[in-house]
Parts: structure tokens; C-alpha cells; sequence
């Protein structure tokens, strides 16, 4: 199997494998209460030969970069805690919800020579725009976009489940087992509740370090199975090990002033309950039932507005929500509405 460097729109990632080969889906969560999932990973449920006859597989999407007649295809990017390396990923909490409590999440990783689940801690954050970091490529977002948590959640991975075998676009038979780790999101602020609005999901990996500390994830395959291909990384623009780690968007094949390469999605699920609209709106503090309404909410959404909570995208202008002073005309005319 060839290996070469993948190559971010910024140079070559050192901590990104880039392979001839095809991609998987993940597995469904056993969990029933599945409030989102970026995608699929296994390709082939019973397409492993060899040492892996009949086993699941996850082979890469392979495509050929302009003025070139190789196929590439990414088996792998890194998001590890030992090499100040992450990734992140968005996700949508509908309007016609009352936001979700979040109560777990699935992320899938493997590691170079491994063939038993080697991760014992992922660390998870939460952002209310793309991840961005001192020195990111430009536009420069204003506000420049923060995590959610001064310190990102460590929590322990768990045993970890056999999901399928990560190959190349043409291998069947490569022995690299990818496995799905469930944790906690005990910790988040308030009680895990997020209101409606976009999302970006960030985590790392801690594993074994021995051969390599590098843990690796499949993308979300085939492509045609989701529209949205919006997956960050961390990691370092000028592709050396010690270079300085920023947010950037991650491309597979981008070769400069030749190919743009194309934009993927990292799988994940989230879990957790889905709560019920609320009753009224301008309600904003829940106060009592039925609703009282009075100065107290105009205070309540000042709040939320300065905080750039997506709730006070009232005339849900856009996601990631843009709030400007049409959201302050919007409240008033829903308050001076009242409530059903």
C-alpha cells in the first residue's frame, strides 16, 4: 500500500496519513437516544479477506487530484493530545426543539500496529462558531470565535467497541482495526443543556505510545452519504512536527496553485434528550407556567445577546447565526405579541 504525506491546503500534515484506498461508515450507536450522527464509516459490512475474511471494512474514497492519474485517499487524520493535535466537527440543534441535554458521545479512532482498543482518555470541547486560533489562515472572524470551556473535558474512553477494519481505496485484507469509544459529557456547562443553533465538537486522543502515539480517525464514507463536509484540524500550518499548532479547515489532495483538494466530515454521534419548544419565546427566563412576561425577559435577553447565545438569533438570520439589532426588533415584536 502506498503512503505518502497528506498535504493540507498549508503543506503537508505530518501527523495525517494519506493512502491509496477506499473509506468506511460507523456503526450505529447501541444507544437509542441518537440526536445526531455525522455519517457512516463501514463500506463493506462482510468485505474483509484474508486474516479478516467476512469482517466489516471502511475503505477510503479515492480521487484523483488535477494533471495527475494517481488515486488518493485519506485512511486516517490524527487528532492527538500527545502531539497538540485535534479536530472538531459541527453539528446543528434544530428550531423546532427547545435545545438538547447532551449525555454521551461516540468518536472512532485506530492506531498504527494496534489490534486491540489502545485509548484510554478523549478530551472534548464545545465552540459556537469554527474553531479558530492565533495565526489561522484569514478572513480573521469578529469576534474571534472561543471554546466553550477554559479547559476541554479529559474523560476516561472506556473499553471500546470493534467497528470495522480501516483500508485503502483497493486493500481488503489490511489489519487495522477501528474502534468506537462512547464517553460521558459530565462536565459540560448546565447540566449539558445547549439551546438551538451550530455547534462545533472538538477532541484528541490519548493512546498508546508505543510505536507511535498517533491515533488516527476514519472520515465519514462514501461522501455522497452527507452534504455537509466542514471538519477542522489542529495542527501546524508548515507541516513540520514543531511548528506552531492552529485551526484550519482540513482538505484532502490540496496541492498548491494545482488543487483545492476537497473538504470531508469526521463521524460522531451525539447522544442525550431532545427537549420540547418552549411555549413562548419572549418567556426567556421560564419563569412560572403559565408564562409571566415582564422587564425581567428584556434583562434575560440582553444577557443572552451579549453572551452570543444562539437563542437570541430571533429572526433566525443564519447558521452559524448572525445576531445584529434586527434580533433586539424581532424580540420586541414577539413580546408585544405576548404569548399563547
Amino acid at each position: 500500500m502506498r503512503i505518502t504525506p497528506l498535504r493540507t491546503p498549508f503543506g503537508p500534515a505530518p501527523w495525517m496519513v494519506l493512502a491509496a484506498g477506499h473509506l468506511v461508515l460507523p456503526l450505529p450507536c447501541a444507544r437509542a437516544d441518537v440526536l445526531h450522527s455525522s455519517g457512516p464509516i463501514i463500506t463493506n459490512p462482510t468485505g474483509g479477506t484474508g486474516a479478516i475474511a467476512g469482517q466489516p471494512i471502511s475503505q477510503a474514497d479515492p480521487f484523483t487530484i488535477p494533471g495527475s492519474s494517481f488515486n488518493f485517499s485519506t485512511t486516517g487524520v490524527a487528532a492527538t493530545h500527545a502531539t497538540s493535535t485535534a479536530a472538531a466537527d459541527d453539528f446543528t440543534i434544530p428550531s423546532t426543539v427547545g435545545g438538547w441535554n447532551l449525555d454521551a458521545v461516540t468518536l472512532y479512532a485506530f492506531q498504527t500496529s494496534q489490534t486491540t482498543a489502545t485509548i484510554h482518555t478523549i478530551r472534548v470541547n464545545l465552540w459556537t462558531a469554527p474553531p479558530y486560533s492565533a495565526n489561522s489562515p484569514p478572513p480573521v472572524p469578529n469576534p474571534l470565535p472561543q471554546p466553550v470551556l477554559v479547559e476541554s473535558l479529559v474523560l476516561p474512553a472506556g473499553p471500546g467497541t470493534f467497528v470495522c477494519h480501516r483500508q485503502s481505496a483497493s486493500s481488503t485484507s489490511s489489519v487495522r482495526p477501528v474502534f468506537a469509544y462512547t464517553v460521558s459529557l459530565n462536565g459540560l456547562p448546565d447540566g449539558g443543556y445547549v439551546p438551538q443553533g451550530t455547534y462545533w465538537l472538538q477532541w484528541s486522543f490519548d493512546g498508546a505510545a508505543s510505536p507511535s502515539a498517533n491515533v488516527f480517525m476514519p472520515l465519514v464514507s462514501p461522501r455522497t452519504a452527507v452534504t455537509g463536509h466542514n471538519a477542522r484540524l489542529l495542527n501546524s500550518l508548515d507541516g513540520s512536527s514543531t511548528g506552531e499548532r492552529v485551526w484550519f479547515e482540513g482538505r484532502e489532495g490540496y496541492v498548491e496553485g494545482q488543487a483545492e483538494g476537497r473538504a470531508y466530515a469526521l463521524p460522531f454521534e451525539l447522544h442525550g434528550t431532545a427537549l420540547p419548544p418552549p411555549s413562548c419565546y419572549v418567556n426567556c427566563d421560564a419563569s412560572t407556567q403559565p408564562p409571566v412576561i415582564n422587564v425581567q425577559d428584556f434583562g434575560c435577553f440582553l444577557t443572552r445577546y451579549a453572551a452570543g447565545d444562539p437563542y437570541a438569533n430571533c429572526d433566525i438570520s443564519s447558521t452559524p447565526p448572525i445576531l445584529n439589532v434586527q434580533d433586539f426588533a424581532c424580540f420586541l415584536e414577539k413580546y408585544a405579541a405576548g404569548c399563547p
